[in-house]
């Protein structure tokens, strides 16, 4: 970047200050570089002092923005605190901002560019390079960073997860915002399953949502709203409702159908049922209230359309079922508020 600065070099030697050339409406340069710390920038280095603000590189210029982050808004001392940014070694400008300097710190802020970044970026980025660890070793690895991705993984960087499991994760190459929603959810598998388990059901699977199925195939079904009816028969475990869903020809063979339905089979809002007579059926039932249920959908093989006629056979044994509702009508109140 420093050749580019030479130009801003220029200008000052020649009386054309940047701060009073603008590129669109009040925009001067050392605005568009410093962003919301510009009024700081320009009181600690003022005049041709801005020169070194420019030809500074860009770790060097973070490192100052990271600082500025932390302290504040408030500058009581400035020229102490133009000799302390400017003659201070990085590492120790750091250490005064965010109690110490994390290996690799200075030069992930290399890799920021020329644009300050706002204050909740430095400090996700001391975050993860302070927890270390896989997570941090993965942030060395980026050559540019994403202001959302890094705070996303600065969210994650604490979670009780293994080594193992997070180098099986980070394998799969997937976007930063679904790993850390997987770490999440693995966390709060981690005290139940254990660690082969979790990496298994990581390394099997190859889209976030697959491996969103495979870790919610861990956690057992509650007990069925109502037994057996007639062939009306309760699916009672994720295995099962995946293979109905490979037999059926639908959504619910994997991907991100099959983990919100064992996601909300587990919270106890839906539940499946197979109907084995001649016609063999899938049916799902919302939760409505405390007490009840209600039948929300039903389709035959590649979600054909259930015969009226099968339909009234099913609707007939479950008039036995009090805490089940059958729409006759269409979509009505009750499925319309529980289903959606």
């Amino acid at each position: 970047m420093k050749a580019g600065y030479q130009e801003v070099v220029t200008m000052h030697q020649h009386g054309n200050s940047p701060t009073r050339n603008h590129e669109g409406p009040g925009k001067s340069i050392v605005d568009l570089l410093a962003r919301q710390d510009s009024a700081q920038i320009q009181s600690i280095w003022p005049n041709d002092r801005l020169c070194e603000y420019f030809l500074a590189s860009d770790s060097r210029r973070h490192t100052w923005h990271a600082w500025l982050a932390a302290r504040g808004t408030a500058i009581r001392d400035v020229p102490e605190t133009y000799r302390f940014l400017t003659f201070a070694k990085s590492r120790q400008i750091l250490t005064d901002a965010c109690g110490n300097c994390p290996p690799g710190m200075i030069s992930a802020l290399g890799k920021f560019g020329p644009y300050a970044r706002t204050k909740s970026v430095y400090v996700a980025l001391h975050q993860v390079l302070s927890a270390g660890g896989l997570l941090a070793r993965h942030v060395h690895q980026w050559s540019k960073f994403g202001d959302d991705d890094l705070v996303a993984l600065a969210s994650g960087s604490s979670l009780p997860v293994s080594s193992r499991v997070v180098r099986a994760l980070l394998k799969r190459k997937m976007p930063t915002q679904a790993t850390v929603e997987l770490l999440w959810v693995i966390s709060r598998l981690a005290p139940v399953h254990g660690e082969q388990q979790l990496v298994q059901c990581t390394a099997h699977g190859r889209q976030p949502a697959a491996i969103l199925a495979n870790l919610f195939s861990l956690t057992p079904f509650p007990e069925p709203p109502f037994e057996q009816v007639c062939a009306l028969i309760p699916i009672t475990t994720a295995e099962q409702l995946r293979k109905t869903g490979e037999e059926f020809g639908n959504c619910l063979k994997g991907g991100e159908e099959l983990a919100y339905a064992l996601s909300s089979v587990q919270a106890g809002q839906r539940y499946f049922y197979r109907w084995n007579g001649d016609q063999p059926m899938l049916l799902s039932f919302s939760r409505c209230g405390s007490r009840g249920w209600i039948l929300e959908e039903r389709s035959g093989p590649r979600n054909a359309r259930v015969p009226e006629d099968m339909l009234n056979h099913i609707v007939g044994a479950l008039a036995a079922v009090p805490n089940v509702f059958v729409g006759r009508g269409g979509a009505g109140m009750l499925e319309w508020m529980c289903a959606r």
